[in-house]
């Protein structure tokens, strides 16, 4: 499957009614008719539940049938959540990239020697704003639907029906518990290579924490080949970085079969998606909060 090509600007428009939102993209591409050209879209849902009214983060499940953002930033009501998503040009305390072959229990883990440098300047006109990934995959839900729950719920590491860690018991009121892996790292109850603990690792001692980014999920339902459905997920991410939030994840931790030790494999669930749209993206920040025209530009000259 091709994937479709970045383009320079993202437009994120949502609705209650799919006609709303066609209807604003066509009045941008009316208004900027000659300067601006769609290269790709991608449609999402708000994750469904059959109660009327707002879908709640408790209730919240991707197509998979999982509970989806669990573990999420909330940087509205704690600053130190807020620190890692808004860039700060005057305290750039980043996490350094780790050396290949960093000590662990059980050998390793390791890392590629071709990780995207850490940032050590940013101009002063970014400042409040915030570092935009756009990831729109699609997932082999035959072969998913067809796996037995017990193999589901190891490569997600988490319990289908409640979404608290394996570690924990299945219970709703632990869906948003500290997993015991993250004070007792040689328990493998939650395995190594299950996208719980691929994505978030949560080692004593390590920067972990200084890695993780605010998120938002959109299951999307596409048209495909041979009058087949494809289903997925819209990935949407805000973090003050790029290159040690986003791309550390995905090629530090995800894709890297050595982390969090020697021989763990790659996170299952991005063995059974294939990537067909996204791109990185600066979102500036507002010189009025009330006004989202007033974006804050580079100075021209």
């Amino acid at each position: 499957m091709d994937v479709a090509d970045s383009g320079d600007v993202a437009l994120q428009i949502c609705a209650d009614n799919a006609y709303v939102a066609e209807h604003v993209l066509r009045r941008v591409e009316h208004t900027l008719a000659g300067r601006l050209s769609t290269v790709y879209t991608v449609t999402g849902q708000q994750r469904y539940t059959s109660r009327a009214g707002r879908t709640s983060s408790a209730e919240a499940r991707a197509l998979i049938g999982f509970h989806d953002g669990t573990a999420n930033l909330d940087p509205a009501h704690n600053p130190d959540d807020k620190d890692l998503v808004f860039i700060n040009p005057n305290n750039l305390h980043y996490p350094p990239n780790p050396a290949p072959g960093t000590p662990g229990y059980g050998g390793g883990p390791s890392f590629p020697p071709d990780l995207r440098p850490v940032p050590t300047t940013e101009p002063a006109w970014v400042s409040g704003g915030t570092y935009l990934t756009v990831r729109a995959s699609m997932i082999d839900t035959d072969t998913w639907d067809a796996s037995p729950l017990g193999q589901q719920e190891r490569e997600v590491g988490r319990f289908k029906l409640s979404g608290s860690s394996l570690d924990l018991a299945d219970d709703p009121a632990l869906r948003t518990a500290q997993p015991r892996f993250a004070t007792d790292q040689a328990n493998t109850t939650v395995p190594l290579n299950s996208h719980m603990r691929k994505a978030g690792p949560r080692r004593p001692g390590t920067d972990d924490n200084q890695r993780r980014l605010f998120r938002r999920g959109y299951p999307t339902i596409a048209p495909g080949p041979a009058g087949r459905l494809e289903r997925g997920l819209i990935f949407i991410g805000f973090a003050r970085t790029t290159s040690t939030q986003f791309e550390f994840i995905t090629r530090g931790w995800l894709r890297n079969p050595d982390f969090p030790v020697a021989g763990a494999g790659v996170d299952p669930l991005l063995q059974r998606d294939t990537a067909v749209a996204g791109g990185y993206y600066l979102v500036p920040a507002l010189e009025n909060a009330n006004k989202p025209w007033t974006w804050r530009l580079p100075p021209l000259g």
